[in-house]
């Protein structure tokens, strides 16, 4: 068995794992694997030679209440082959990973599990519940009927940087994980790839953005809504006019969207390592019921 950071060699194998694990189509495994320098962020547990689990590495940034920033990594696309399952392959990858990055002087890591069942697996390997997040999965007769009064409200598809800007601004004053600019780029790119974009929102005198994909016909799924309480509302009637569906998940942070209804569920993981300079242990007491990453790469 190997652990090591990936090569150009692997590239065969990361799709098949990807393939097999996540069962995404062809067309969604290449983009990715175009669009992203996934040389510089991918680690692979290998057997007998060949890659058989990987990880990915996304480097964010942890905002705090009064601004102050802490650099971690989002692990990422966390999947064995399913020859290979079983075997603590993916325990081990991510132990090494962590030690990896704190050896670059990164000791925050974080995930978001795919399932419920999950949250249990990541806790052994050290981690725990550290954001949360409101869903509110609506109908679209559930959305006509929301109260109050009609506004007009104006949705317009705007580029990652100003997207960014936008939910920097609206988060201020929270904590919450904040991405680069390129990591937007291509969630605009994926949004788009899936019927949907990056929108700026325009109610009134209040701006607001909001992420969404297309999942079929029938649902969309809003992953990130930004936008003062009193004009959700709106931009969720607003949302259902642009995108026609049956069904919508929304997400807010959990101490938004209240109107909306839905619940708070666990949404994100975190993992403070020590620092390999004082020994001491990194300070992530963010208020976990606060802290928010919204856009999840899910």
């Amino acid at each position: 068995m190997e652990i090591r950071l990936v090569n150009q060699e692997d590239l065969a194998d990361l799709k098949e794992i990807w393939r097999r694990s996540f069962g995404d189509p062809d067309s969604y495994i290449d983009f990715y694997f175009e669009t992203r320098d996934w040389l510089s962020e991918t680690a692979v547990l290998l057997e007998d030679g060949k890659a058989v689990s990987m990880l990915t590495m996304i480097p964010v940034d942890m905002i705090d209440e009064e601004g102050g920033k802490c650099s971690a990594v989002m692990l990422y696309a966390i999947a064995t082959h399913p020859d290979y399952q079983r075997r603590g392959f993916a325990d081990r990858l991510i132990e090494f990973s962590n030690q990896h990055l704190l050896s670059k002087r990164i000791a925050v890591t974080l995930l978001v599990p795919a399932s419920e069942e999950l949250f249990g697996f990541y806790t052994k390997s050290g981690y725990r519940d550290g954001f949360y997040v409101r869903e509110a999965a609506l109908s679209r007769r559930d959305i006509d009927n929301l109260p109050g009064e009609h506004r007009p409200c104006r949705f317009v598809p705007i580029k990652p940087m100003e997207y960014n800007a936008m939910r920097r601004k609206l988060l201020e004053g929270w904590p919450y994980l904040s991405y680069r600019d390129d990591e937007v780029a291509f969630q605009k790119q994926s949004a788009m790839m899936f019927g949907a974009d990056l929108y700026g929102i325009v109610v009134g005198n209040a701006a607001g953005c909001a992420y969404a994909e297309r999942i079929s016909e029938e649902e969309v799924i809003v992953k990130e809504l930004l936008i003062p309480e009193q004009f959700l509302i709106p931009a969720v009637k607003r949302i259902a006019e642009l995108l026609p569906a049956e069904k919508y998940m929304v997400r807010t942070p959990a101490y938004a969207g209240e109107a909306l209804g839905g619940r708070i569920r666990h949404f994100g993981m975190l993992r403070a390592n020590r620092t390999d300079g004082s020994g001491a242990a990194v300070d992530t007491c963010f208020p976990i019921r606060k802290s928010y990453i919204g856009i999840a790469y899910d």
